[in-house]
């Protein structure tokens, strides 16, 4: 899949291509890639699919780039134009997080920056294999994350950071409403009837346990446990509600974690092996 914003207009798509040239180019001069995630992965798709911008519009820029070791993004990012931290930067005027994985990761999907903090990537590595490709205006060309890896970046995020920062809890609620418009409307009523019809012909909720099975397909059995044990969580999952502030939000969370389970289940019986 490709998204074209070539001749798009919106500001933020305007502003965001301006930045994504400046870390191409600098990419390009260490030889990595990087992965625009975030809000502005969900800003992107949402223009480039729906043809609407989010409520909640960004004005900071985060990606994600695979570098063998710290001493590799370090060499990284003494190129940007301004170091605010660990990895925050100013590139063209935007404020941009770079979040390292690969090399740098430990076994348990997290990262452990020089100066002791630790920042789950796990998703990351997902997202990067699934990845769609953005043509931007003054053709810049891009990566995002897909629906779905974009839906896990944001639970996995809002799992981690939620007693601080609801944020993520509203991008989920906007990724999975996507779920069951456009092209994703027309699979429930087609391929995908069996959902819609489990889930009382309700096309939201519907839309929510298939972003749950596409979600748990990306997942190898290590990180997909993980999945599981966030959606199993009673107390947590009530609060994940409770964050996105929308109506509904228990049902579609409720369905979102069925087809995750769902998902599971036919991975592990006996007639898939």
């Amino acid at each position: 899949m490709t998204i074209d914003l070539r001749n798009s207009t919106d500001f933020e798509v305007l502003r965001a291509a301006k930045v994504l040239a400046r870390i191409a180019e600098v990419a390009r001069g260490v030889g990595v890639d990087f992965l625009v995630v975030g809000a502005m992965a969900r800003t992107i798709i949402s223009v480039g699919l729906l043809g609407t911008v989010p409520e909640r519009r960004t004005k900071d820029i985060d990606i994600a780039t695979e570098v063998g070791s710290w001493e590799d993004f370090e060499r990284l990012a003494k190129r940007f134009d301004e170091r605010k931290g660990t990895h925050k930067f100013v590139i063209a005027g935007t404020e941009v997080d770079v979040v390292p994985y690969g090399g740098v990761e430990r076994a348990d999907r997290t990262i452990l920056w020089p100066d002791d903090h630790q920042m789950n990537v796990l998703g990351l590595r997902e997202a990067v294999d699934s990845a769609v490709t953005v043509l931007m205006p003054d053709g810049v060309t891009v990566q995002v994350p897909s629906i779905p890896a974009l839906a896990l970046l944001k639970l996995f995020a809002w799992r981690d950071r939620h007693r601080v920062d609801t944020r993520d809890a509203i991008d989920l609620v906007v990724i999975i409403n996507w779920y069951s418009s456009g092209h994703y409307w027309d699979r429930l009523y087609d391929e995908e009837f069996d959902i819609l019809e489990r889930f009382g012909h309700d096309p939201r909720v519907a839309g929510a346990a298939l972003l749950g099975r596409h979600m748990s397909d990306l997942l190898g059995d290590q990180a997909v446990a993980v999945l599981v044990d966030v959606v199993d969580n009673e107390d947590l999952m009530g609060r994940l509600a409770r964050d996105m502030a929308a109506v509904r939000a228990a049902e579609l969370v409720t369905a979102m974690g069925d087809g995750i389970r769902d998902a599971v289940a036919e991975r592990r019986s006996p007639e898939r092996r």
